[in-house]
């Protein structure tokens, strides 16, 4: 079971596994996020909706991955009802032109991230990090660096600036394409 999952709508998967290859990257294998649409996380013959209610059962973050489309649509709300009905930490994620102000409740009532501001990023792993009791991960000082020290960090950094880069540049790619 998975301490992070990672609610969207089938139209905006690309951003879902973008955050899900960033998150698992940054954090390697401290942490593997849920996808509900990732064939090796739901196997063929397993109800899938039983293994989603189980996931959220048992998970302790869930990011909310937003649109303007899909704050519309009733599984994310579903999801996201789940888990704050539970108690367990919600995170607005906002993409595809979404601005955090624009959140209605019960979404703006939550702290949330917006992927098209610089540092939001880096934002959401250190409140991933937070939540779940880890050490903060590796953050940008500046455009091409990372920091936080001790042996090995010059690996560290350049897999870290990596992951931002990563997430940065698929952002943009998707933003193109399905924004549009």
């Amino acid at each position: 079971m998975a301490d992070v999952f990672i609610s969207f709508i089938h139209e905006e998967v690309g951003y879902a596994e973008a955050v899900k290859a960033f998150l698992t990257q940054l954090f390697d294998t401290e942490i593997e996020p849920f996808l509900s649409s990732d064939r090796f996380q739901i196997h063929a013959g397993e109800r899938w909706l039983d293994r989603i209610l189980g996931e959220l059962k048992v998970t302790k973050i869930v990011l909310l991955i937003l649109s303007k489309r899909s704050v519309e649509q009733p599984w994310v709300n579903f999801e996201a009802g789940a888990a704050i009905g539970r108690g367990i930490i919600a995170i607005p994620v906002c993409i595809c032109g979404l601005h955090k102000g624009e959140l209605p409740k019960p979404y703006s009532e939550l702290q949330a991230v917006e992927l098209n501001i610089f540092g939001d990023d880096e934002y959401l792993a250190t409140s991933i990090a937070f939540h779940l009791g880890m050490k903060r991960p590796f953050v940008r000082m500046d455009e091409g660096t990372a920091a936080l020290g001790g042996q090995g960090s010059e690996i560290k950094c350049k897999s870290a600036t990596h992951a931002y880069d990563t997430l940065n540049e698929k952002i943009l790619e998707l933003n193109e394409t399905d924004c549009g």
